[in-house]
């Protein structure tokens, strides 16, 4: 058994069950963590019970103090770090998010131990753009041209073209897709009799995920279809006041914004029994912000669910238009509002999308085949 020690800087939100799922699925490699802030949440618990952790800020302090404002690391915590990993003996480091590297790239540095970087969307397309541009050089200085970092692990080939604008080696960039839990999610469909037509979104509640778009198709839908149909929109972020009032203003009786729900939960998964289609309109924020591969997607594909979505960022690399879900031009909500027409005036359209979409998320995007291509990357890291 190899071992691998997982950098992070929170451990860890209910949102980032992709990086949850990297470390419970190791197959050939046992797993460390550490982090430096704390996210009460099941995640949380689930992780420090089952592996070893380290967190250098147990107390408050200047130490603590400089970390929290600043986002400076003293001396004696990355001494502290380092003598960790060196007790775990690893024969390579995973850092998650582009962004979290900078705060460990001394000890990565000098630990004198292989690592890769996983970027997972906002870390290689907002925040570049802050501090006045000075995001891109702190990723250029302490990762892209970091000694230790070998390889730096991007989704899709879209996110490739964004790493090298921002000068990243095109030699340390590998595309992986870390993949998703299918089998929790699955679930046999048959061929929806007549209802009413639940749409769902399941998602943080922040812009890129097109919620207001969401909202404006399905009003328009609403007034020019005579079929019953229910958004539902599951999830909370910043933008929950914000939705809830886009929803009253519509004067619509048929959109509830239900909060959030635990991953992999009881009623996780009733919600896609429930839904009928599943839409996941992302879009480019006014940020620059960009999706990686929406993890909530193939969740709803492996539950069977039709997906209409949009051509952004990574997911047209797991949803080919009108075969495995339909995809729409991002912000066009006419378009939206016509693909979400289509599945709900068309039943066995539904059906056939739905059942394409599932197999296709279990044969091809499950986290059980992804974590052993994971583990042959860490193999020929350790390797060079």
């Amino acid at each position: 058994m190899n071992n691998v020690v997982h950098l992070m800087r929170w451990c860890l939100p209910f949102t980032a069950s992709f990086i949850r799922n990297q470390i419970v699925h190791h197959q050939e490699y046992l797993p460390s963590i550490v982090y430096a802030q704390k996210k009460k949440s099941v995640f949380y618990e689930e992780l420090i019970s089952r592996y070893d952790t380290f967190c250098p800020f147990d107390a408050a302090g200047l130490d603590r103090y400089l970390y929290e404002k600043l986002r400076i690391m003293t001396p004696k915590k990355l001494a502290e770090i380092k003598q960790f990993i060196q007790r775990k003996k690893p024969d390579v480091l995973h850092v998650h998010y582009g962004v979290d590297c900078l705060i460990y790239a001394d000890v990565i540095r000098k630990a004198g131990i292989p690592a890769c970087v996983s970027f997972y969307g906002y870390d290689c397309t907002s925040f570049p753009k802050r501090f006045n541009g000075h995001g891109k050089t702190l990723l250029k200085k302490h990762v892209f041209s970091n000694p230790g970092v070998k390889v730096v692990l991007a989704m899709t080939d879209d996110m490739k073209v964004d790493l090298l604008r921002l000068g990243c080696p095109e030699a340390k960039i590998k595309i992986h897709y870390y993949g998703t839990e299918t089998a929790p999610f699955y679930q046999e469909r048959l061929p929806a009799e007549s209802g009413c037509v639940n749409f769902m979104i399941i998602s943080g509640l922040n812009p890129k995920k097109g919620h207001f778009h969401l909202i404006d198709a399905f009003d328009k839908l609403t007034r020019s279809i005579n079929c019953n149909t229910h958004l539902h929109i599951v999830g909370d972020g910043p933008l929950r006041k914000a939705i809830e009032e886009k929803a009253a203003q519509t004067g619509l009786p048929n959109i509830t914004v239900h909060g959030p729900v635990e991953y992999g939960s009881s009623t996780h998964r009733g919600f896609l029994k429930m839904a009928d289609v599943f839409v996941h309109p992302s879009i480019i924020s006014p940020d620059g912000d960009k999706e990686g591969i929406p993890g909530a997607i193939i969740e709803a594909m492996a539950a069977g669910l039709p997906v209409v979505s949009t051509y952004h960022a990574g997911i047209p690399y797991i949803i080919e238009n009108e075969r495995t879900g339909l995809l729409v031009a991002e912000g066009e909500i006419e378009s939206l509002k016509t693909a979400m027409e289509r599945m709900a005036m068309d039943a066995a359209l539904r059906y056939s999308i739905g059942q394409a979409g599932q197999r296709w998320a279990i044969n091809h995007l499950d986290i059980k085949e992804k974590e052993k291509e994971l583990e042959e990357i860490y193999d020929a890291i350790n390797n060079e």
